[in-house]
């Protein structure tokens, strides 16, 4: 079996050797954008190659056409071509995987006292009525009158 690393997300999974970088992290719960759905026409399940880049498979002909010959430069492929023969490290970050703060959560009475400070501040405002502002004055005149 081949090793994937995944960062950000500090996992490891086992891939067979004729299974795509894209349909083995799928069926790992690990999201890629693709709107091709794996068919090498929408360059959106681009990944990078971080390490292990002599145990992946040759670029397909369909893969050069879309990524050209700069896999050297950018290290970056398309996951629906990538198959690995050894260990490798990607990165998936482009996918929306970043480590991202969690919320910091409330306790109820800390949220019932906001909005109790809220609508008092309401109450205080005197309303304003039609938008607060004030009429323009009509025009009586007539077609002859100057």
């Amino acid at each position: 079996m081949n090793i994937l690393k995944i960062k950000p997300l500090n996992k490891k999974i086992e891939i067979p050797a004729d299974k795509d970088l894209y349909t083995a992290l799928k069926e790992n719960d690990i999201f890629i954008k693709s709107t091709c759905g794996g068919c090498a026409s929408c360059t959106h399940c681009i990944i990078t190659i971080l390490e292990g880049s002599e145990n992946i498979n040759e670029m397909s002909f369909e893969e050069k056409q879309i990524l050209g010959n700069t896999f050297h430069i950018t290290q970056e492929r398309l996951s629906c071509q990538t198959k690995i023969n050894g260990e490798v490290t990607i990165d998936v970050s482009k996918h929306g995987h970043e480590a991202k703060p969690k919320p910091k959560l409330r306790k109820k009475t800390e949220v019932d006292s906001i909005r109790q400070e809220r609508y008092e501040k309401r109450k205080e405002k005197p309303k304003k009525l039609g938008g607060g502002k004030k009429p323009k004055p009509f025009n009586f005149r007539t077609e002859g009158e100057e």
